[in-house]
């Protein structure tokens, strides 16, 4: 299983990429938490709040990617979303899960704010490369792949 992710701005152009049917056969919005109405305002808003912190990158946006041979069933997509969670120090922040379909294989992008609100302090995302490998291994040996 390979997870890659990184903090990031640029709301926006975040959501229009993780809706794109022009390069997925299929796009599902699995999770939104959020009272906004879709991706693009739910983003635009999260990244919104950093401007009560000292940062710039209010989004973190993960993919987790099984390998072509193994099929996830709905349980383990969520059981990946919330060990990568745990993993991250993000744990409490809303989120938002979207699945692709793209030559056959599924895979699925998690964004979340990183804004913590009653601190009103970016979550760290130092040694995230680390945390996506203890996340990786961890499900791997979960989902017995």
């Amino acid at each position: 299983m390979i997870i890659k992710g990184a903090s990031r701005a640029a709301p926006a152009q975040l959501a229009r990429h993780l809706q794109r049917r022009d390069t997925n056969e299929q796009v599902h919005i699995l999770e939104l938490q959020s009272p906004a109405p879709d991706l693009g305002e739910a983003f635009r808003d999260w990244q919104t709040l950093v401007e009560g912190t000292r940062g710039f990158k209010g989004l973190y946006h993960a993919n987790i990617d099984p390998a072509a041979h193994y099929a996830m069933t709905p349980e383990q997509w969520q059981r990946a979303v919330e060990v990568l969670e745990k993993e991250l120090g993000l744990e409490g922040q809303p989120r938002a899960v979207v699945k692709h379909q793209k030559h056959g294989r599924e895979h699925i992008h998690v964004v979340w704010a990183r804004t913590d609100i009653d601190a009103m302090v970016l979550r760290p995302d130092g040694q995230n490369y680390q945390a996506h490998e203890r996340a990786s291994q961890k499900l791997e040996m979960e989902f017995g792949h």
